[in-house]
């Protein structure tokens, strides 16, 4: 299906109709504001029929019946059906359980001394999205345990932090689906190697008590000596990059404890419902992701700037960097033909204000085509808040409306849409709904582009050549005489 050439026709179909700008939507403190994008909501409206087109409907169903197959890869997929079901509740209840345990002291370490640390080891998404939630969540943070995050196959990072904390007062979580990670079995090996070495006569102790597994491969977990009620298992059909909210969120836990983890997935469950159940012309993925469609689509807007008006949400675009171009970076459609048209665009941003003084500048005046989202707090409550509203309005509306000047050097082009997300406050509820309502954008993006958006081949045949590679520099060099 070539779509550029569908939205041609709506757009085609429309001169002439009453050109209304399209309203705010809103759910539960969240709310999209469409009104600065380069679209009517006659066109956003009868962009419906892609979704009839491309059999949505039976798609989101499949999705949340566990029942979509990623063809692909040969097995079922579902980000939702898990973490809706009581599978996951009883997860977090040994999660909860684990967690009392060490913070009452009940587990300790060999000296009989309590745990204050814990280190979560992951990279992609065994990572990115307990490591924003733990900034965006800093105020809720009670306080009981240090945590740190590493991800790097670079063991100066590790190296670094052993430096700095106790290892025997220490909780270490290896998060891998597969457990054959690279990164996490270098780390892992490096932090046995420390233990045995420095720790000799507590290390047998450390690995029995301390070490945690998050995992889809059980069996080898076990191989690897990880105790059995130290396991927490995946479900083989969660997306990595999807899966923030499961046991790879226990650090989460161990910050924010069990009534705010559980207020942050309770906020994934709220728009997980909303997706599932709302009628498409309040559905916010729904239009999320058909607004993002026409951008790239029929603008040919080829890059999203998703730029986060918050200290706390600083972070916010490199877990949705993955979410985006992970899942909807492919140009082969579901039956196997190269697709006619454009699909993941480039993903990138920082935090607000601090971009303004960067690439905001090649924005106004320059030569890129982009899109953005703004995320902002939209209770003024505080003069923090105040100043960054002032400020996201501004920039968005310079994006949107140019400006013309008597010196042409300083007019500004305008025509880059944007998106305004704004939110009542910063809550677990709040950022559980944010992080599902753009997932769901992505699978609506994949569905109508008619692509697989949950496997990703780029990425493991790149970690097979490195494997190769490896071994040539491993071997024993050969001096010719």
């Amino acid at each position: 299906m070539d779509i550029r050439e569908r939205l041609n026709t709506l757009f085609i179909d429309s001169q002439g109709c009453n050109s209304k700008k399209i309203k705010p939507i809103k759910f539960a403190g969240i709310t999209l504001d469409f009104t600065r994008n380069i679209i009517s909501s006659d066109i956003l409206n009868k962009m419906k029929c892609l979704l009839t087109h491309t059999k949505f409907a039976a798609k989101r169903k499949e999705l949340f019946t566990n029942k979509l197959i990623s063809k692909t890869e040969s097995k079922k997929i579902s980000f939702v059906s898990y973490r809706n079901s009581s599978s996951y509740n009883k997860d977090i209840e040994r999660m909860s359980k684990l967690y009392v345990n060490i913070k009452d002291h009940k587990i300790k370490n060999y000296n009989g001394e309590r745990i204050t640390t814990i280190v979560h080891i992951g990279i992609g998404g065994s990572i990115l999205g307990p490591k924003f939630l733990s900034e965006a969540l800093e105020s809720y943070k009670d306080g009981y345990f240090n945590t740190h995050f590493i991800s790097s196959g670079d063991l100066d990072e590790i190296n670094d932090l052993i430096k700095k904390i106790n290892i025997s007062k220490s909780l270490f979580i290896f998060v891998s689906k597969s457990f054959h990670t690279d990164e996490v079995i270098r780390i892992k090996s490096f932090i046995d190697n420390y233990i045995d070495k420095h720790l000799p006569e507590s290390a047998s102790y450390i690995y029995k008590n301390q070490y945690i597994a998050i995992t889809a491969n059980i069996t080898h977990c076990k191989k690897l000596n990880f105790m059995p009620k130290n396991i927490f298992g995946l479900h083989k059909t969660i997306p990595g990059r999807f899966s923030v909210a499961s046991p790879v969120s226990l650090v989460t836990m161990f910050e924010i404890g069990i009534y705010h983890y559980k207020e942050l997935v309770s906020g994934f469950r709220a728009m997980d419902s909303h997706f599932y159940k709302c009628k498409f012309q309040d559905n916010l993925p729904i239009n999320f992701a058909l607004i993002s469609i026409w951008n790239i689509n029929f603008l040919s807007k080829y890059a999203n700037i998703i730029v986060p008006y918050s200290f706390r949400l600083r972070n916010f675009t490199n877990y949705i960097q993955q979410i985006e171009m992970e899942s909807n970076g492919k140009s082969i459609t579901n039956d196997g033909d190269i697709t006619l048209n454009f699909t993941s665009p480039v993903v990138f941003g920082s935090s607000g204000t601090e971009c303004q003084h960067s690439f905001f500048q090649a924005a106004h005046q320059g030569t890129i085509d982009v899109f953005f989202d703004f995320i902002y707090f939209k209770t003024l409550n505080s003069d923090s808040k105040k100043f960054l509203a002032a400020n996201v309005l501004a920039q968005a509306d310079l994006l949107y409306k140019g400006k013309k000047t008597k010196k042409n050097y300083k007019d500004l082009i305008g025509s880059s849409p944007s998106t305004l997300i704004g939110i009542d406050k910063l809550t677990p509820d709040r950022v559980g709904k944010l992080m599902s309502l753009y997932e769901h954008k992505v699978f609506v993006e994949g569905v109508v582009w008619q692509i697989n958006s949950f496997d990703q081949w780029g990425v493991e045949e790149g970690k097979i050549l490195a494997k190769k590679n490896l071994t040539k520099t491993n071997r024993p060099m050969q001096i010719k005489t």
